[in-house]
């Protein structure tokens, strides 16, 4: 029977946490406790599982298929609870307690040359250490409703809520782990932030590190970014990866040619028979610290509403609410983050039709600006294959291939993402063929001229190429002269 005194033993430690951390009410728990995710004791777990009997239930299950539990007889083998924490816990991931990739080839290691056994391997290798990570852990943003009340011959009266605070200052290195001692950048403080949930690591993320550090440092300094670069880069990725790296809460705000001031700022309203003000998104984000308030595609925005933000994004960092007489500033640590395509000036060719022209004066109201560009065609393999769990070589051989076709001048401007490899990858593997993932994925969204261009280049023979690495089977043979041969510049394969 679970009660306060029991002890969790080790091996169980790891998922009664997962148990109790996916509970809807977890968040509000650590709000009452004055505690973050990262510190929560046994101890801690406990208590809030006994107020819940569904989690009893679960939890004493797991507890009782434990091999670490004691005998009846015996005393129970507590854990060093004060030394443990999630950031010192045991390695749950070593091969022993998961999976290793001779057992996983075990069953067919007889039908293989050492030659295929090794790619085989060398493919695996991501996989399994990616599974013998364990589950990750995803906190949501709960956020408890700020509503400021105008009452007459009252002033207003704020609610509360979770704040983000300071915690310990790091240097670059400790979050983007680097041998080189010949960029400076990595010696720079950057500070961690704690009392919210922030986003989870995502563990398949590919790290531009003089980007990401430019980034981090940006934050430190509570310098705005401008990122700017095709669509489908990662532009919006990276300031997830640098809030999740640091504990820092972050917003997006999407832009459309109808987004309205009201919805950014917000209103007065009519609740319980009382009017009151209702912060719209921005300005709620503004009053929380440490947030990064993503602006996603900005330029798409009427120039009004961008007025906004050349406006907060200003030096003094504040608006002025009319209708509560109330200046509202920046809290501590906020900065902006724009993502666009267009670096700000707009777009003559189509490619992103709808974007306007900004100021001149809002652009620079961004201290650095970054020109995010797709991942190098190795880089952009690895990703894939940590997406979708392909063999690596049917991934690398589809990178190289979208590499050479952004290279064609035929298709100059034409976007073929990241996100589009992946849903290609997967309808392969869902049992489409590849001819039809192509269609389905990537060539039937682009115009019919750039269309038969990439058709001719992926030709029967690439997809069968493709199908076999997919499937671990051998590339069939073709001839050098061949179409697919030409397009890769290959003599063979």
């Amino acid at each position: 029977m679970l009660t306060s005194t029991t002890q969790i033993p080790t091996i169980a430690r790891g998922q009664i946490r997962s148990i109790v951390k996916a509970h809807a009410d977890w968040p509000a728990f650590l709000i009452e406790k004055g505690l973050i995710s990262a510190s929560a004791k046994n101890a801690d777990l406990i208590e809030f599982a006994l107020r819940y009997p569904a989690l009893v239930t679960r939890i004493e299950a797991v507890l009782n298929l434990s091999p670490d539990n004691a005998p009846a007889d015996g005393p129970e083998t507590p854990m060093d609870d004060d030394n443990m924490t999630d950031d010192n816990m045991p390695d749950e991931t070593a091969p022993q307690a998961g999976f290793e990739i001779d057992g996983v080839l075990a069953g067919v290691e007889q039908l293989m040359s050492p030659l295929v056994r090794k790619e085989i391997a060398n493919a695996l290798a991501p996989v399994v250490a990616a599974a013998n990570r364990g589950p990750v852990e995803v906190e949501r943003i709960v956020e408890v409703e700020r509503i400021v009340e105008v009452a007459p011959g009252e002033g207003p009266r704020i609610t509360a809520r979770p704040k983000a605070r300071r915690d310990k200052r790091v240097t670059v290195r400790t979050l983007l782990p680097s041998r080189s001692t010949k960029d400076a950048y990595y010696d720079a403080p950057v500070t961690l932030w704690t009392g919210v949930a922030s986003p989870a690591v995502d563990p398949f993320y590919v790290v531009d590190r003089p980007q990401m550090a430019t980034m981090l440092t940006a934050f430190e300094r509570g310098a705005n970014l401008w990122l700017s670069g095709p669509s489908g880069s990662g532009k919006s990725s990276m300031p997830y990866y640098a809030c999740a790296i640091t504990g820092r809460p972050i917003v997006r705000i999407g832009f459309t040619r109808q987004t309205d001031v009201e919805s950014l700022i917000g209103g007065m309203a009519l609740r319980n028979g009382s009017t009151v003000w209702e912060d719209g998104v921005l300005i709620s984000a503004m009053r929380q610290p440490g947030m990064v308030i993503l602006l996603d595609e900005l330029t798409f925005a009427p120039a009004g509403v961008q007025a906004i933000f050349q406006q907060v994004a200003d030096g003094d960092r504040s608006y002025f609410i009319p209708a509560t007489g109330e200046l509202v500033k920046c809290a501590d640590g906020v900065v902006f983050v724009v993502a666009d395509n267009t670096n700000g000036s707009g777009d003559d060719g189509g490619l992103y039709a709808g974007t306007n022209v900004c100021n001149v004066a809002l652009v620079n109201r961004y201290a650095r600006m970054l020109h995010v560009d797709y991942l190098s065609a190795q880089k952009e393999a690895e990703a894939l294959a940590n997406h979708t769990a392909c063999p690596l070589p049917a991934a690398k051989h589809l990178a190289d291939f979208v590499a050479q076709a952004r290279r064609q001048p035929a298709l100059q401007g034409v976007v073929i993402s990241l996100r589009q490899m992946v849903a290609f990858v997967q309808m392969v593997q869902d049992g489409f063929t590849s001819k039809d993932a192509f269609v389905a994925t990537l060539s039937s969204r682009m115009p019919a001229t750039e269309r038969a261009t990439i058709d001719a280049m992926a030709d029967l023979a690439w997809n069968t190429a493709f199908e076999a690495l997919v499937n671990g089977k051998a590339i069939p043979a073709q001839p050098s002269n061949s179409p697919a041969a030409q397009a890769f510049a290959d003599t063979q394969y």
